[in-house]
């Protein structure tokens, strides 16, 4: 399994980095893997979503339900061509805004090749996560008015 993550201190309230990772606009901005993320439902706790972007070098589309906590956000895919992937969202408010923490979990699902792919893709995965939370930061500044 190839696990991805990345925090970033977000200069903005709980409830505004909860909604920036809940805002499918915010995926596409910056050079994250999320080409378009298209809302299908939306309850209070959560949300069910078809992401299209690329995993690496292919093109990717997986559909994902979020479940929306207080101070987390799990996502779990429900349909997409890996045999598994997970991400959680955890937001830590402290004295200087919200550390935001994304972990993402990849099971390629070919027992003899995903180790190799594993160690192809872990330094894409990585920068794509950072990519991700960089630009959750901006869109969760961008609401409070605090844009650094």
């Amino acid at each position: 399994m190839m696990i991805a993550q990345a925090s970033v201190l977000v200069a903005a309230p709980l409830d505004q980095v909860r909604e920036a990772v809940l805002d499918p606009g915010a995926y596409t901005q910056g050079a994250t893997k999320v080409q378009e993320m298209e809302v299908e439902s939306r309850q209070e706790d959560q949300l069910v979503a078809r992401i299209n972007g690329h995993l690496g070098p292919f093109k990717s589309s997986i559909r994902a339900r979020y479940r929306v906590g207080e101070r987390e956000v799990d996502l779990s895919m429900l349909e997409g061509r890996l045999r598994g992937f997970h991400a959680l969202f955890l937001m830590e408010p402290g004295p200087s805004g919200v550390v935001l923490t994304h972990r993402e979990e990849y099971d390629f699902g070919y027992p003899l090749i995903s180790p190799l792919l594993d160690r192809l893709l872990l330094g894409w995965a990585t920068r794509s996560v950072v990519a991700e939370v960089t630009a959750l930061k901006h869109a969760a500044e961008r609401r409070s008015g605090r844009s650094t």
